[in-house]
């Protein structure tokens, strides 16, 4: 791979739609579950879409972008009144509040229209800085705020040099030096600015960073010593930062400026293979937790599913109310006793019998169903608490976007419609199954009488059921109505684990970390063709 793959022209079109996929994948992945290597892995993520957005795609699309010039480090070694120093005016906050850089500030050459970084930092134009650079100063990299880390990490990613500002009594700070270690292995070119340096140390302060900048092999990194003006407001003296700005000046050279870039992209493209091999297998580790937590959800339903359906199979909904409802209307003088003997039933004086037949059965079919109701919603509450637990013992409730228990009104409410559907199941059995009720039966009830019937003769009501067979002429009517009923209660009480898997659904999946393996394989396949 050469440090050529910068320039468009040496560029191959499916290169550059290769980023952009690359691009669109990354930023589609999550890590939501905070398991061991989690934060690392948003942390890449992040770096991956800031350096194929801001730094490697800009770059490929036009050979004239600037090189980008980051100054981070430590909280108070004075990054923002150096960049002020550098830019020739207040840009960027400065100040004793921590952190003073809560945004980044980019500055650029008036002439430079096509700013790297725009959509992460303010702009301000400045002819104090040359054309072929735009210098940008990043928040703290050890910020107490989350935010401005991650972002000083991000900003990093899209350098072209990092001018590593410390000061004589924060140099030996971890954080910064693991950057470093990161910028040298990414073959970033870095420079070091020790700043506010009393006179008295700097001859041992020097000698002390020189020899650890060596340590990490970074001992050819150019080094500025600012001394120590404090207490001071403002720009810095021009004397002070004169030999920076006539390094930097120096780089800004086209011929500089394109070899620094050449550089660092070329490091960042090796960095971006490894860093989607990173993504792979933390997506792979994500999509192990997705499915055991998707598993579990479905079994948390699976109890009070079996439940129901062994209390509709054994008819345990007729017991009470239904059963002492047949028991009245079909007991002497009671409208249904003519469908419990095999005897005629008349219609009555123009019908009436036959109408108060039927009302009674709808009544003796509400009976039923609103048993049927009360024990379907309990079910629906309990597995929607079992699979919230579950959810809970996971620490993924998080994830829910304030999806909750259901109530006891959602829960009744969504067992009414599930009873309402099998109904009308019911009366799809009795339409499309070839039934032709005999003259009796259509002496005895009307349609719809006919369908209640049934209906309570399949939630459990022994005699409705043996009347409905008689009248019907059909001996497993009233079964496959029930087996019907079975299926309409399994599936209202897995929905309430539906709201659970919808989130599941946009979760990693192994298919994930394949796509961003092949996108590895064909990055490099790609730059071992130039």
């Amino acid at each position: 791979m050469g440090a050529g793959v910068t320039r468009p022209s040496e560029a191959s079109p499916p290169l550059l739609h290769l980023l952009h996929d690359i691009h669109r994948d990354v930023s589609s992945i999550v890590f939501p579950f905070d398991v061991p290597g989690a934060p690392h892995m948003r942390e890449v993520r992040a770096r991956v879409t800031t350096q194929v957005q801001s730094h490697l795609l800009p770059r490929l699309a036009d050979d004239a972008t600037p090189a980008v010039v980051v100054l981070g480090g430590s909280t108070g070694v004075g990054k923002s009144t150096l960049f002020n120093s550098l830019v020739g005016r207040e840009a960027s906050a400065a100040g004793v509040l921590r952190p003073t850089t809560r945004r980044a500030v980019i500055a650029h050459h008036p002439a430079v229209h096509q700013v790297p970084l725009r959509d992460l930092a303010d702009a301000v134009a400045t002819t104090s800085v040359p054309p072929g650079l735009v210098v940008l100063d990043a928040p703290d990299m050890d910020s107490l705020e989350e935010s401005n880390r991650a972002m000083a990490d991000r900003l990093l990613e899209a350098a072209d040099l990092w001018l590593f500002v410390t000061s004589a009594s924060r140099y030996g700070d971890r954080i910064p030096w693991a950057n470093l270690i990161r910028a040298r292995d990414r073959g970033l070119q870095v420079g070091v600015v020790l700043n506010r340096v009393p006179a008295v140390a700097r001859t041992t302060v020097r000698a002390d960073l020189l020899g650890m900048l060596d340590r990490i092999g970074l001992g050819f990194a150019p080094l500025f010593l600012i001394p120590d003006v404090s207490p001071h407001s403002g720009p810095l003296p021009e004397p002070m930062v004169a030999e920076l700005k006539g390094w930097l000046t120096a780089a800004s050279g086209r011929h500089q400026a394109r070899a620094i870039i050449k550089r660092t992209t070329a490091g960042a493209w090796t960095a971006l293979g490894e860093a989607l091999e990173q993504l792979a297998v933390g997506v792979d580790e994500q999509a192990g937790v997705a499915r055991g937590l998707r598993a579990g959800t479905r079994a948390a339903t699976r109890g009070p599913e079996e439940d129901i359906a062994r209390a509709l199979a054994a008819g345990d909904c007729a017991v009470g109310a239904p059963t002492t409802r047949w028991l009245s209307l079909a007991s002497t003088g009671g409208p249904l006793e003519p469908l419990v003997g095999r005897g005629p039933v008349r219609a009555g004086l123009r019908g009436r019998a036959r109408s108060a037949r039927t009302v009674a059965a709808a009544t003796l079919a509400a009976d039923a169903v609103d048993a049927v109701t009360a024990l379907l919603a309990d079910a629906l509450h309990d597995a929607s608490r079992t699979v919230q637990r579950a959810w809970r013992d996971s620490d993924a409730l998080a994830l829910l976007d304030g999806a909750e228990v259901l109530d006891s009104d959602q829960a009744g409410e969504r067992a009414r419609a599930a009873t309402a559907s099998w109904r009308g199941l019911v009366g799809g059995l009795l339409d499309s199954g070839g039934i032709q009720p005999s003259g009796r039966a259509t002496a005895a009830l009307e349609p719809s009488g006919l369908a209640d019937l049934v209906i309570a003769g399949a939630i459990g009501v022994v005699g409705a059921r043996d009347a409905a067979t008689h009248l019907l002429g059909h001996e497993t009517i009233c079964e496959e109505a029930r087996a019907a009923l079975i299926d309409v209660a399994r599936e209202a009480v897995r929905s309430a684990a539906s709201p659970y898997l919808a989130v599941l659904q946009a979760l990693p999946t192994a298919d994930h970390a394949a796509r961003l393996r092949v996108r590895a394989q064909e990055l490099r396949s790609q730059l071992d063709a130039l």
